[in-house]
């Protein structure tokens, strides 16, 4: 457990330091170091900027964060799965400090024509991806 607290806190620090420094470095105007984008801007909604009301989801992502503790307290999850639900985890918790000491999420990184995004928005696509991949391909080849 103290590996997945550090895993935790530490993939927490990145992200927030990097809106930090986001935040204090770029401006609305695109900033661009190639093949990335940097663009400041705040999200107020969900994955996409699509608009979702603050306190609900502020109250989703709890419940969300609930489970993954649970599942990470109770569940004895194998090595992949644990990696997903931290990266997961993290972003999560990520986000949620930006949305309720901020108002909104601070997003900064643009690449290839997808939307803003941080580092928070990546763990947990990567905690997605880890537990798709594990769930759909790894498992069935051992139960097999």
């Amino acid at each position: 457990m103290k590996r997945v607290a550090f895993v935790i806190i530490f993939l927490l620090l990145l992200d927030q330091i990097s809106k930090i420094m986001a935040r204090m470095f770029f401006t609305v105007d695109r900033e661009t170091l190639a093949p990335f984008q940097f663009e400041f801007t705040e999200n107020t909604g969900i994955a996409f900027s699509i608009p979702f009301p603050p306190f609900l989801l502020i109250l989703l992502t709890l419940v969300i964060l609930g489970i993954l503790s649970w599942a990470m307290i109770k569940e004895s999850l194998l090595e992949w799965e644990e990696v997903g639900v931290v990266f997961i985890f993290s972003g999560a918790l990520g986000n949620l400090i930006d949305r309720v000491f901020l108002g909104s999420v601070t997003d900064f990184i643009k690449i290839l024509g997808f939307p803003i995004f941080n580092f928070a928005d990546i763990w947990i696509t990567a905690g997605i991806v880890i537990l798709l991949w594990y769930e759909l391909l790894v498992k069935r080849k051992l139960k097999k």
